[in-house]
């Protein structure tokens, strides 16, 4: 058997915890994120620092910067938690999951998912799980090409804010 040849159409991608200075880096990635191009923006970098601040309040919940040849391209929020199932075995959800529109299709997001699967085993973590927007078909395929399998169903209600 032949070993297959190295693939040097896909850029050299690398992955790293966001910090409070990619705060504009992560707007305008999430930007990109479905309809958000063609509505206002709500989020901005202050925003996005105060939220980061927050997020560094829980153990394992952080923001990352998906970068191809050096060049930020992608983005994921990912939350490693245990609770009473499995006997306090860690899991982990996946959030804010986003490849720059200009970079879909090369592969990238494929090595973002990967990435975000070892951070999980490394927390140990016994699964990885997302939600998404049920008008995302194409990253719905995406992550059933990944081996994601649809485990169970997501609702959601809105709460109403306290006075």
């Amino acid at each position: 058997m032949t070993a297959a040849a190295p693939d040097h159409s896909l850029p050299h991608i690398t992955v790293r915890q966001a910090t409070a200075d990619d705060a504009d880096t992560l707007v305008a990635l999430l930007a990109e994120m479905d309809d958000a191009l063609t509505r206002a923006a709500t989020l901005d970098a202050d925003g996005a620092r105060k939220i980061m601040a927050l997020m560094a309040g829980y153990p394992y919940f952080r923001a990352y910067l998906v970068f191809a040849d050096d060049v930020a391209v992608g983005t994921f929020s990912m939350l490693a938690f245990c609770s009473l199932t499995h006997e306090g075995t860690q899991q982990a959800v996946l959030d804010a999951v986003v490849i720059s529109r200009a970079c879909r299709g090369q592969g990238i997001g494929s090595v973002m998912l990967d990435h975000a699967v070892r951070i999980a085993g490394e927390a140990g973590c016994y699964k990885i799980a997302l939600s998404s927007n049920l008008k995302r078909m194409d990253a719905h395929r995406f992550y059933e090409n990944f081996g994601f399998t649809q485990h169970g169903i997501s609702l959601a209600v809105p709460v109403p804010k306290s006075r």
